[in-house]
């Protein structure tokens, strides 16, 4: 006869929320890397300054290249790219590659975990 195991659908929600939350980010760690890594250039805050880079208040589900008060390259404004968790770990990873001819200089952060906690980060500090 043949035995059906009952532990099958357990182990199977087990390892489906390991890797749903292997995908979510950590929002302390997200927002330590903001300040080592994005801080010099970006601000997080309502109307705040856009010193190198534009802010980031509101970055998630606006078009790229439409913050006020920064002058985007052409490149960025002409991207047709709209900012949500998908299109910022693009970007993240490779921004030269993503956007060819953006004003970024950062190289990107190639690790996955790590654009997970900045976007976790920025989507909450963005609000």
């Amino acid at each position: 006869m043949k035995k059906t195991s009952f532990a099958l659908p357990f182990v199977l929600a087990f390892v489906s929320a390991g890797v749903a939350g292997a995908q979510s980010g950590n929002e302390a760690r997200g927002e330590r890397l903001f300040n080592q890594q994005c801080k010099s250039c970006h601000t997080v805050d309502k109307d705040g300054a856009s010193p190198v880079g534009p802010n980031l208040h509101g970055v998630i589900g606006r078009k790229a290249g439409t913050a006020q008060g920064f002058s985007f390259s052409d490149a960025m404004k002409g991207s047709g790219i709209v900012w949500d968790e998908k299109t910022l770990a693009e970007y993240l990873k490779d921004p030269k590659g993503r956007v060819p001819g953006t004003k970024m200089v950062f190289v990107g952060l190639k690790q996955e975990a790590q654009q997970a906690d900045l976007i976790a980060f920025l989507a909450k500090a963005t609000r």
